[in-house]
């Protein structure tokens, strides 16, 4: 790989110029590197990392469809190019994304296959095949088996053919046996979580929680001692509440997930609970890190959200992935959309 030189102020913490070279390796150093060539920009991130995505979902007229492999690497790449340079996929129709892998101008990907919930309890065209509570743990290894790196589980979702609320759907001993073994397979899961009682999930040993719109402050503090993360997608929230004609009950419950959300996401920070920026099917990295900063974090902590903080949590800590800019994002979240470089496992995309 090639050599990189690197001036500019290191993000998201750091306040002064420095100087670094980054080797073919991915080893960076303090010295120079013979046939390094240097990067544009005065402000520096090591990649950009979206913690929750679904490459392989997108938006049509009747509401969420599987993509095809081709449609969803063009996303992948489209992403790279902004300077996302870790994916975690957490779902796909049939475990779609087990099958792309990462290559040349693609984000490293870890993917969580297909999504674990029963019939009439998710969206029905990416639920290609239900799994009711009994083989929860014997679908969740068929996935790991099939090189999933993380287990996505739908914990609570509307019933579709009664028209009622959400509402959990699995026992917690069941999660907790589907824990227990996607943990033994070195896999980690994830949990599709919107209403009260997230606590639970987090005690039965999940690694992540995505979207948590029902945590309280008991639940984030266990989250703090047990090192579960959160993905709070604020910009899918957002877009659920734009949404026309939604029942009143549940615009309420969802108003009050954002108000909770707002209270407790400066909380989960302080007590070092890792908060990981994701867009979902919908937004953009930039405007989630801006949202995250509306919902009272420090913009450094924003924009860590999208950088160190799930790139230490996923096991992309040292890799050579680089994204400057010209102007300080933490100013302006907006400078997101616009580097000046992007290197992607030491290959400059652009």
């Amino acid at each position: 790989m090639k050599a990189w030189a690197v001036q500019g102020v290191a993000l998201p913490f750091g306040d002064e110029p420095a100087s670094w070279w980054i080797d073919g390796s991915g080893a960076v150093h303090d010295r120079p590197v013979a046939g390094a060539d240097l990067l544009p920009g005065g402000f520096v991130l090591p990649g950009l990392v979206d913690a929750h995505a679904h490459p392989a979902v997108g938006s049509g007229p009747a509401g969420l469809m599987p993509l095809t492999a081709s449609a969803a690497r063009a996303n992948l790449v489209a992403w790279a190019q902004a300077g996302i340079t870790l994916v975690r996929d957490v779902g796909s129709a049939g475990g779609l994304t087990l099958q792309l892998g990462s290559g040349p101008g693609m984000p490293a990907l870890q993917a969580a296959g297909r999504f674990l919930a029963p019939a009439g309890r998710y969206f029905p065209d990416l639920l290609d095949a239900p799994v009711e509570e009994a083989g929860l743990v014997d679908a969740a290894v068929a996935e790991i088996g099939r090189g999933a790196a993380w287990v996505k589980v739908i914990a609570d979702f509307p019933d579709l053919a009664a028209g009622t609320d959400a509402e959990a759907i699995y026992r917690i001993d069941a999660i907790a046996r589907l824990v227990a073994a996607a943990h033994q397979a070195g896999a980690r899961v994830a949990v599709h979580s919107t209403v009260p009682g997230a606590g639970q999930l987090v005690a039965a040993g999940v690694d992540s929680v995505e979207h948590g719109f029902g945590l309280d402050e008991h639940a984030v503090t266990d989250m703090a001692d047990r090192g579960t993360v959160w993905t709070p997608t604020v910009g899918a929230l957002g877009a659920m509440l734009d949404t026309p004609g939604m029942a009143p009950q549940r615009r309420q419950r969802f108003q009050e997930g954002r108000a909770r959300i707002a209270e407790l996401l400066p909380l989960a920070v302080r007590l070092g609970v890792p908060v990981l920026a994701g867009t979902d099917v919908t937004g953009s990295i930039p405007r989630e890190v801006a949202l995250l900063a509306q919902m009272g974090l420090q913009p450094k902590d924003a924009l860590a959200a999208a950088s160190t903080w799930p790139r230490r949590f996923l096991g992309a800590a040292k890799t050579a992935d680089i994204v400057t800019y010209h102007h300080d994002p933490r100013q302006d979240p907006d400078e997101l959309a616009r580097p000046a470089a992007v290197v992607a496992g030491g290959v400059r995309l652009r």
